[in-house]
């Protein structure tokens, strides 16, 4: 058998480091940051524990890389999403409700990007991270649709920052609710499709409350 070349070695590694980092995700939503362990992401990926250890030397490396890994992602989905050229209210509302339709898909994630935040002080030493210059970046696509609507008349006129600010609460809101709504679902005795039809609905209504404060008076 031939050596691998250079370049399929550089494929191998990378997909290891995406196994990993997929685990990470599954542990850190079962368990929180403080409770999670190489050791579980290791057995959660299905590696040793010593290749885990290849690539990130501690949790707070694993759990860094991720952070940032998850973040960049983020800014570079609704980068693109916003730069389509599509009607702005469409776009705001498919957007609301493909981001709830994530919670719904993939929980875990999910439950990730809520709960990250609140252990970003295990991560990085004081000043080192500016989470209000990520949220700017993130929130820039979004002013910038809005700055559209606003020269086409179909959003109101006001500050499009805030009002950009203002939507992503209102869907990060919505995502927390449905999360809750979808558990209160599985304790009912309800069909799979009665479920189903429950949660469209509850998504329809998030994305629809989301650009309310958009539209002319």
């Amino acid at each position: 058998m031939s050596p691998r070349t250079k370049k399929q070695n550089e494929s191998i590694r990378e997909q290891r480091k995406q196994e990993i980092l997929r685990a990470a995700i599954q542990v850190y939503a079962a368990k929180g940051y403080s409770a999670a362990a190489l050791s579980d992401v290791a057995e959660r990926a299905g590696l040793a524990n010593g290749l885990v250890y290849y690539y990130f030397k501690s949790k707070q490396k694993l759990f860094r890389e991720l952070y940032e890994y998850m973040m960049d992602q983020s800014l570079r989905y609704t980068t693109a999403y916003f730069d389509q050229d599509v009607p702005v209210l469409e776009q705001f509302q498919k957007y609301a409700a493909l981001i709830c339709e994530r919670v719904i898909e993939d929980p875990e994630t999910q439950h990730f990007y809520m709960r990250i935040v609140l252990d970003l002080h295990h991560l990085y030493e004081p000043g080192e991270l500016s989470p209000f210059d990520w949220m700017k970046n993130f929130i820039q696509p979004m002013t910038q649709a809005i700055d559209r609507g606003i020269e086409q008349g179909v959003i109101r006129r006001g500050d499009a920052y805030l009002m950009a600010m203002q939507f992503w609460g209102a869907v990060s809101q919505g995502m927390n609710y449905l999360d809750q709504f979808v558990q209160d679902l599985e304790t009912q005795d309800l069909t799979a499709t009665k479920k189903n039809d429950e949660v469209r609905a509850k998504i329809r209504q998030i994305a629809e409350s989301a650009i309310l404060f958009f539209k002319q008076e």
